[in-house]
């Protein structure tokens, strides 16, 4: 049984997927096991992985989904951890190495992760996400991980760690999310029942590029996504009197983020549908930033496709900023 085994999904990178395999088997630590589940690409990811990384286990599935893959990989997995990686993104030389040691130091942290460099297509590091809330490194309770998660997603896919026993319990990733905030959900489920580690330093480098899935989800997928994390919160009967405070807040931003979804795919009657149920559950936000923001995007919604285009084109000029999503 191997201490780690590091699950990559992809689907039609095999160049990008190289250098995230490369940089797995750079690690420090070595006691681990590589699964690439490949998701019914049509590239020579299979050649690919063959060739440069034969030492990785390779399968094979129908197109399914990223939630479907990492839930084979985890199936498949014969280590005490897994680590997952996107097929774009890369590790740290020692990112293994400092999980593993803060896991085996606190048995009842159920998954860590840590800060991530952004990097572009060259390979420059243009940003680095990193906790809102924690300025060191720490292992915390759920509860004030997921606080924190209410008003910023810091936690990312790549580079986080999870025991697998926390799987054997029966978590695993929602299959109807493909592309959205099926991370999320499943680290919030996580950390109602365990604590939670965050390392204070960049574990992975993230690509930032035109082909990354979180840039254009689709709205329906954001619909089921976000009030389906809504429920896990509000609806547990623990945590729902810890977040009551914040329950108007959260209904607020989660459906705002449902109609910017459906803004961005032109599905205008369902944005409408989502900025109103935002304003009902809280009223105070329209003379707040966000909330005006959001009136600007309900009125705009009325406007032809042209005309939205025109605003969208003018604001990005005026500002000096290229292309835009809004």
């Amino acid at each position: 049984m191997k201490k780690v085994t590091v699950v990559i999904p992809t689907y039609n990178r095999a160049q990008l997927l190289l250098k995230a395999m490369n940089s797995v088997f750079g690690q420090s630590f070595h006691d681990f096991e590589l699964i690439v589940i490949d998701d019914g690409s049509t590239d020579n990811t299979r050649e690919i992985v063959a060739t440069y990384c034969p030492a990785a286990r390779y399968f094979y599935q129908d197109h399914s989904g990223f939630s479907a893959s990492r839930n084979n990989g985890i199936e498949l997995a014969r280590g005490e951890y897994i680590s997952f990686l996107d097929d774009d993104d890369v590790l740290l030389e020692h990112t293994l190495q400092r999980e593993v040691d803060v896991l085996d130091e606190h048995l009842d942290v159920g998954y860590i992760y840590g800060q991530a460099y952004f990097v572009d297509t060259a390979g420059r590091i243009i940003g680095l996400r990193k906790s809102a809330t924690f300025a060191n490194s720490c292992v915390v309770d759920g509860k004030d991980q997921i606080r924190e998660m209410l008003y910023t997603y810091r936690v990312g896919m790549s580079g986080v760690m999870v025991r697998l026993k926390c799987f054997k319990e029966g978590n695993r990733f929602d299959e109807r999310l493909k592309y959205i905030a099926e991370d999320f959900l499943l680290f919030v489920q996580l950390a109602k029942r365990y604590k939670v580690a965050y390392i204070a330093e960049p574990l992975v480098e993230r690509l930032l590029h035109s082909g990354n899935q979180f840039r254009n989800p689709n709205p329906k997928q954001a619909e089921i996504a976000y009030k389906s994390i809504l429920v896990e919160l509000f609806e547990d009967p623990v945590l729902k009197e810890y977040l009551k405070p914040l329950k108007g807040e959260t209904y607020f931003r989660y459906y705002k983020r449902i109609a910017g979804h459906a803004y961005g795919g032109k599905d205008m009657n369902m944005a409408r549908c989502y900025l109103r149920k935002a304003f009902m559950v809280h009223p105070r936000s329209l003379i707040r930033p966000e909330g005006l923001d959001g009136l600007y995007t309900y009125l705009k919604s009325f406007l032809p496709d042209r005309e939205r285009e025109a605003i969208r084109l003018f604001k990005h000029r005026l500002l000096g900023l290229g292309s835009a999503e809004n």
